[in-house]
């Protein structure tokens, strides 16, 4: 099984994830990579990287970045594609977001304002992957995360015998992918103790996405 989506299915708001207690603090480091190459990520702290110059020399010919703000375990993600110019107000405005958010729901607000990222809007798929090896290791994908968690058993095992659920060496979390407004973004909660899956954690995370579902 899948757990793809059928013709019934509806758009989902994303507010279960986000009023998550794990984004009630403000972000407290950040990540950049290109080419989904989080194994070389560039990390930084609040308040750097928000230099017109310094953006500009680690861009340099980029055609595409994406930033993470990282609050704890869970984590926020948006990716740019585009020109220089595009690249460079998109960095500047999502780590200007990130040095001065106080909480998560600041965070959300500002980058909404600027870059203009449709937080939660424009669902895509759900994906257990391992953190900082997301592209290396390989993501386990949930089409529709309501249809898997009905039948959680069933994932689990899955899970279980995927490269994801077998890699031991990092932390796992659950993405829920979103595209729109010129953005592919993502919103993520962990599901693991050290690099080992907890299932009930992944199975929270499925319901909080479930249970705050609506017709757009």
């Amino acid at each position: 099984m899948n757990f793809i989506a059928g013709e019934s299915d509806c758009d989902f708001t994303a507010s279960g994830i986000l009023e998550s207690p794990h984004f009630s603090g403000p972000p407290s480091l950040g990540k950049m990579a290109s080419g989904g190459e989080w194994e070389r990520a560039e990390n930084f702290l609040p308040g750097e990287y928000t230099s017109e110059d310094e953006v500009k020399r680690y861009l340099g010919s980029k055609e595409e970045i994406a930033c993470e703000a990282f609050f704890g375990d869970t984590f926020f993600g948006a990716r740019k594609r585009g020109r220089p110019d595009d690249l460079l107000r998109f960095v500047l405005d999502f780590n200007r977001a990130f040095a001065s958010s106080t909480s998560g729901g600041d965070f959300f607000r500002r980058v909404e304002e600027r870059p203009g990222i449709p937080v939660g809007k424009g669902f895509l798929f759900a994906e257990v992957g391992a953190v900082d090896a997301w592209k290396s290791v390989g993501p386990f994908r949930i089409d529709d995360p309501c249809a898997a968690l009905e039948r959680f058993e069933e994932l689990v095992s899955r899970l279980e015998r995927s490269p994801a659920g077998l890699e031991h060496e990092h932390p796992k979390a659950v993405e829920f992918a979103f595209e729109g407004g010129g953005f592919e973004h993502w919103i993520a909660l962990p599901v693991s103790e050290g690099s080992a899956i907890i299932p009930s954690m992944l199975q929270d995370a499925l319901r909080r996405w479930c249970e705050s579902s609506r017709l757009e």
